[in-house]
């Protein structure tokens, strides 16, 4: 069997330095991913795609009008080279300070970051890779599960989350805590009907009132 050494991550990029070494439609993409991060996200490159120039016009991210040099990303977290010259990409990979996350858009076997298939509702993310064995799968996966995983579970997640932290509040164990969490993890609470109540029935639980510890 082949062995894969990538493991998937989330990353927190808030307020991390974030730059992208390139303006075109690869590029374009990658922004597309980051900016719901609020990360601060810096171009680099002599021209740029419209969707970018529409970002920059928008004020969502700095572009710098120039050709790359080292110190560009001397103080970055990420580093994203997606020229569309594969040199000018390994310069820019071979320049990104120690401990900073590089993704070469060139590189698909060689850049330790890659940017899987990926949507989210709300909370909830969900990514798939293939590994570079098919992109294409990858997107139908994606086109798949977004077709079960739809906007009702943006509420359904969120309402997932307030349960969970009504239940921190509460006195109860933390077995008791799990065993309501479990009942909620039930496609009947994807009606919004059945959300309310059980939130109201933590509510009295947390308040301390007599609900024989149900919230079904």
């Amino acid at each position: 069997m082949i062995q894969i050494a990538r493991i998937p991550l989330m990353v927190d990029l808030k307020e991390k330095q974030v730059v992208i070494v390139g303006g075109g439609t690869i590029a374009a993409r990658r922004i597309n991913t980051i900016k719901e991060s609020n990360a601060p996200i810096t171009v680099i490159s002599p021209t740029i795609h419209q969707a970018i120039r529409t970002d920059w016009e928008a004020g969502l991210l700095i572009w710098r009008q120039k050709t790359f040099e080292a110190t560009d990303i001397s103080q970055a977290m990420l580093v994203i080279a997606a020229t569309n010259d594969p040199s000018v990409n390994q310069l820019v990979c071979e320049s990104a300070p120690t401990g900073c996350l590089v993704n070469n858009a060139s590189d698909a076997v060689g850049s330790p970051v890659h940017f899987p298939a990926h949507f989210r509702q709300g909370r909830l993310s969900i990514s798939i890779s293939t590994n570079e064995a098919s992109p294409m799968l990858a997107a139908k996966m994606k086109q798949e599960l977004e077709s079960i995983y739809n906007k009702d579970y943006e509420d359904y997640v969120e309402f997932l989350y307030q349960s969970r932290q009504l239940l921190k509040q509460s006195t109860l164990e933390k077995q008791q805590q799990k065993k309501q969490l479990q009942k909620l993890v039930s496609d009947e609470f994807l009606c919004k009907d059945k959300q309310l109540q059980a939130l109201q029935s933590l509510k009295q639980i947390v308040e301390g009132v007599d609900t024989s510890e149900r919230v079904m």
